[in-house]
C-alpha cells in the first residue's frame, strides 16, 4: 500500500529520529524522574522546546509516507468520526504539553468536566469485563455511544490540533468517510489503519516518557488529562464528580 523504502523516506525518518532523541536527552537531564511541581516546571519547559519539533517532524514522515501509496486518504477537514474514540497510548510528555496549553482558557473547567465524564463513562463499560479483548470491547462501546471529543469545535475542527496527540496524528483511512462512523467501524470494507513510529524511535519516546514516571499518569487522553488538572491545573473538580453521580454525559 505505501512504500516505506521509497525516495526522501530515510531522511524524513532520520530527521524524526533526531527529534525523539533530542526530546529523551531534554527530558532525561537534569530535571529527568521528578515528581514535584518544581521538576514539573523544568520539564514543562523541555516539552516546550522539544515536542512542537517532535510533531512537525512525523507529520513531514506521515506526509512522505502517504505519498507513495497508489490511493488518497479520504480524512479531511470537517471529518471528524474519529473524534468519538476513547483516546489510549497517550504519552506523559503529551499529556502534560497539552495540558499546559489549555489550563489558561476560559473553557478549560467545562473541558475538565467533559473530561471526567467521558473518563468515569469508559471505567464504567471496561470494568466487570473479562478476557485477553476487554478493553478492545470497551472501546468499541465506548465509540458507538457517539461522544465527541471535548476538544472538538463547531465545523468538526479540533480545537488543540497542533498540539493534538501522537495517537490521533497516527490514524488515517482510505474508505468513506460513513465507514468511520458507529457501527461502519467493523465493517470489513472499512480500511483504517496507523501509521506508526519505527522501533527504535519508540524506544527513544518510552525513555523520553519515563522522565514523568513520579506523576503516574494514565495513559489515556481524557483521564491522564483529568489527572493532570489534579497535578498541575487550577479546578477544582468537584463538578465533575457532581455531573457523574447526576448521570449526565456531554
Amino acid at each position: 500500500m505505501f512504500d516505506f523504502e521509497a525516495d526522501g523516506i530515510a531522511a524524513k525518518e532520520d530527521s524524526l529520529r533526531l527529534a525523539a532523541a533530542e526530546l529523551k536527552e531534554a527530558l532525561q537531564g537534569p530535571a529527568g524522574g521528578v515528581s514535584d511541581l518544581a521538576g514539573y516546571e523544568l520539564l514543562q519547559a523541555a516539552l516546550s522546546e522539544r515536542l512542537p519539533d517532535l510533531y512537525a517532524k512525523y507529520d513531514a514522515y506521515v506526509a512522505a509516507v502517504l505519498a507513495t501509496g497508489n490511493e488518497r486518504v479520504t480524512c479531511a477537514k470537517g471529518c471528524s468520526h474519529c473524534c468519538s474514540h476513547y483516546v489510549t497510548s497517550v504519552e506523559p510528555y503529551e499529556l502534560v504539553h497539552l495540558h499546559a496549553r489549555i489550563r489558561g482558557g476560559d473553557a478549560y473547567p467545562s473541558r475538565v468536566v467533559a473530561l471526567h465524564r467521558r473518563a468515569s463513562l469508559f471505567r464504567t463499560l471496561h470494568d466487570g469485563s473479562e478476557g485477553d479483548d476487554a478493553e478492545d470491547r470497551a472501546l468499541h462501546r465506548y465509540y458507538l455511544r457517539n461522544l465527541a471529543c471535548p476538544f472538538l469545535e463547531a465545523g468538526g475542527t479540533c480545537g488543540v490540533y497542533e498540539s493534538r496527540p501522537m495517537s490521533c496524528r497516527m490514524f488515517h483511512s482510505l474508505s468513506h468517510p460513513k465507514l468511520c462512523k458507529g457501527k461502519g467501524v467493523v465493517d470489513p470494507a472499512n480500511r483504517n489503519f496507523l501509521i506508526e513510529l519505527p522501533e527504535d524511535i519508540e524506544a527513544h519516546l518510552a525513555r523520553a516518557g519515563s522522565a514523568f514516571a513520579g506523576f503516574a499518569l494514565p495513559e489515556s487522553l481524557f483521564e491522564g488529562l483529568v489527572k493532570a488538572n489534579e497535578l498541575f491545573g487550577r479546578f477544582d473538580s468537584g463538578g465533575a464528580e457532581k455531573a457523574e453521580e447526576d448521570g449526565a454525559i456531554s
